[in-house]
């Protein structure tokens, strides 16, 4: 007998189990699971339930794992192609060939016309790029340009999670030794080198001593000399300026004073990688081996009793079976396989079948699982499939145009709390030398500055331009855009990387010399519909006027 389900079960109807009562037996009541609306709701296999996990701070999951993510994602890199080439793609769309300063002082609410303003702002780019790009200069052993910094800055954040700099000021005895005129000096420190030391007693959190109000006052480095490790505490600051520039993405774990690899949630996944590329290669080279065997009519030991057995009944019989497999023995003797020489013909015994086995092919799951693997790296780490897998066969506009639409928010994301806050210290730094020491002059003298750095210090530091994959299409939304007054000349030069002043610097200086020599200038719109004159259609085109 069975009962219906009623309202609220979530299970199929059941039988009724019987019980004894007394002497009679009566239906026990079915047993009902009533449905329950909540978070973790587990299904029958207990799947949530076997997946343990617990909450803990941030910090505390930092402090356990980022030494040992660190250590696992510099193996990756430098011994993973893939993983290597994608953190090189991701220099490369962050940085470029370099961060480009571009001087925004808001110096108009101390009295600068726009002239004044724009002149001061190309004299401090010009003197910058001179300095950062003579490594005597810009470093303070002489070896490394602000560009390369910038590279180990990004390598060392996806390996490590944080990049470390150190900006020192050499006195003018030692700066005449080397023949240098700057003194502000930067050295790049390996994240493993600030100590993951804590002792909450004195305010050491993972390396960083802090006050009571959580703010850096000092860093507790490893430093080296005479193949000597040793402790060394450098200040956070020097006064108004930074002494540590210490970068990460706080968002990550906005409780941590520390980073964790940007690899670290994809460790596991590139290991499984390896470990497939591994068990295919050995798959592949098993099958340049291969084993072979005879399939033999030759009777068994069993037979040949059988035929002892016969001579006593049919003696004739016996003879002649005893005959036929002599004859097949001499011919094997004679006609025997051999597989080791290369110019014999081999023969087989009569009734013989040679059979080769060969090692099986990875199946047709092979392909899709280890493009799978691969997107869940990509997509990690920042970066379209087809870039890190370079594997363009089944992309076309639409896809890849979206593809980078996804992923470049994620590039300038990691340059404005990467890469631009690096240079933004290093700039403030080597500004204030160069007003305070009169080598950039600055109207109502240094303490002017010092009173309003922040708004002297203003910059932006555009990267490398979002790629497209038609140039054209590109242009034309961009120009759409400014006709429709939806964007600026300023935000398009942006995201191609450029300065909107200094292009109109550039074309004006051109203009002029093209004129002055007779040449025709290029600039200005196109003339005319969507033939050789233009693209646009005649009702949209504008005709310059004569």
């Amino acid at each position: 007998m069975k009962t219906p389900i009623i309202a609220g079960d979530q299970s199929i109807d059941k039988p009724r189990i019987r019980v004894k009562a007394g002497s009679q037996f009566i239906a026990a009541p079915p047993t009902v699971r009533r449905a329950r609306a909540q978070y973790l709701r587990d299904n029958s296999s207990g799947i949530l339930t076997m997946r343990r996990a617990v909450t803990r701070d941030g910090a505390d999951s930092v402090r356990v794992a980022a030494e040992r993510a660190s250590a696992l994602a510099w193996d990756f890199i430098h011994n993973s192609g893939w993983i290597a080439g994608a953190v090189d793609q991701i220099i490369t769309d962050t940085i470029g060939d370099e961060l480009k300063l571009s001087a925004r002082p808001l110096l108009s609410k101390l009295g600068w016309s726009s002239e004044e303003i724009t002149a001061w702002a190309r004299l401090v780019e010009e003197e910058w790029y001179l300095h950062v790009w003579r490594p005597q200069e810009y470093s303070l052993n002489g070896t490394r340009t602000l560009a390369e910094d910038l590279d180990g800055v990004i390598r060392y954040y996806l390996a490590g999670g944080e990049a470390v700099g150190v900006i020192d000021y050499m006195p003018i005895g030692l700066r005449k030794k080397y023949g240098i005129k700057s003194g502000t000096k930067v050295s790049l420190i390996a994240p493993h080198r600030l100590k993951r030391e804590t002792n909450e007693n004195v305010g050491l959190d993972q390396g960083i001593f802090h006050d009571e109000n959580g703010r850096p006052t000092k860093y507790r480095m490893i430093g080296r000399k005479l193949g000597m490790d040793f402790d060394v505490d450098v200040p956070a600051w020097n006064g108004a300026l930074r002494r540590v520039v210490h970068v990460m993405d706080r968002g990550d774990n906005p409780d941590s004073v520390r980073g964790i690899s940007v690899l670290a949630p994809i460790l596991k996944v590139a290991a499984q990688y390896d470990q497939l590329a591994d068990a295919t290669l050995t798959t592949a080279l098993l099958q340049t081996a291969f084993a072979a065997t005879i399939k033999s009519p030759e009777p068994s030991i069993e037979a040949f009793q059988a035929i002892q057995e016969l001579e006593d009944d049919d003696p004739d019989l016996a003879d002649d079976l005893m005959g036929v497999w002599t004859n097949r023995i001499d011919a094997l003797k004679e006609n025997g396989i051999s597989m080791s020489d290369h110019g014999k013909i081999n023969h087989l015994g009569p009734g013989e079948e040679f059979h080769m086995h060969t090692a099986a092919t990875p199946g047709s799951q092979y392909i899709p699982f280890s493009q799978n693997l691969q997107r869940e790296m990509a997509r990690r780490l920042g970066v379209t499939f087809e870039s890190f897998a370079m594997d363009h066969s089944n992309a076309n506009y639409s896809s890849v145009r979206m593809a980078m639409s996804s992923v470049w928010p994620i590039v300038t994301r990691r340059r404005e709390r990467i890469a631009a806050p690096f240079c933004q210290a290093i700039y403030e730094s080597w500004l204030d030398e160069k007003i305070g020491t009169g080598a950039i002059p600055f109207k109502s003298g240094y303490e002017a500055f010092v009173a309003n750095r922040e708004l002297v210090c203003n910059a932006e530091w555009p990267g490398p331009a979002q790629p497209v994959a038609d140039d054209y299409k590109a242009t034309m939304a961009a120009a759409k855009r400014i006709e429709l007054g939806l964007s600026a000349t300023e935000d398009e030069a942006a995201l191609m990387g450029r300065d909107a002043s200094v292009t109109r610097e550039k074309i004006a200086a051109e203009i002029i010399d093209m004129e002055a020599k007779r040449i025709p200038s290029p600039y200005g719109r196109s003339v005319g519909g969507g033939g050789p004159l233009g693209a646009a259609m005649p009702s949209n085109a504008t005709v310059e006027a004569a």
